[in-house]
């Protein structure tokens, strides 16, 4: 079972949740659940079957989960889901394109407005004179879509002020990147700050330099 995705959607004043998650192996439905004062409004499910029978693709089921999701959340800004009569989707719309136009260009500024969010995959304690490490992988927020790149630094800085840079390097096509660093052999206290910048945002993680054991 793979992480779904949950977003807030307003439609005319009104909030609307949107839940969309996989039921497992054992159960292979996509179901993503409208939300609107806090009970269900509607909900939607696709088998996905036939990525089993094809051989179990997680990219290719989160690819599929994503775009389930995104198309309900259209759906609820076309006013599919509102409870008061709405003028049919185009009406008044002077424009030459299709209804999938119209889609693509949402989705493309929904992906627009989604932020930085950063995972630590992978780290080593950093030790005075020792060698560590930090695995990144950088992601849009809401649709986790990897962000190629993001430029990843890491640096020392201690107690007295001292600071000293200790890598530097950018995600690649995945939004991955793995930092690679001698510690320095400090005696004071130090952390390791490795700052992941992009143009959706920042991120910061800490992380204390402990004593090499005598």
């Amino acid at each position: 079972m793979i992480t779904g995705f949950n977003q807030d959607v307003t439609y005319k004043g009104k909030v609307y949740h949107v839940q969309t998650e996989d039921r497992g192996k054992n159960n292979p439905v996509i179901e993503t659940l409208i939300y609107a004062g806090g009970e269900i409004l509607s909900s939607k499910k696709s088998s996905y079957e036939d990525l089993l029978q094809e051989g179990y693709d997680e990219p290719k089921l989160m690819a599929r989960l994503e775009q389930q999701h995104r198309r309900v959340v259209v759906d609820i800004k076309l006013g599919k889901y509102a409870r008061e009569p709405e003028e049919a989707f185009g009406a008044g719309l002077v424009s030459s394109r299709s209804l999938d136009e119209v889609i693509l260009d949402y989705l493309t500024s929904e992906a627009e407005g989604e932020k930085l969010a950063v995972a630590i995959l992978d780290q080593q304690q950093p030790v005075a004179g020792e060698r560590a490490w930090i695995k990144v992988r950088a992601a849009t927020d809401i649709s986790k879509t990897a962000l190629a790149g993001a430029r990843v630094t890491v640096r020392l800085t201690s107690t007295s002020g001292q600071t000293q840079d200790l890598f530097a390097g950018r995600t690649d096509d995945q939004g991955l990147c793995s930092a690679e660093f001698l510690v320095p052999a400090v005696a004071e206290n130090a952390v390791i700050l490795t700052e992941v910048t992009h143009a959706k945002g920042a991120y910061q993680h800490k992380a204390l330099v402990a004593k090499r054991a005598p």
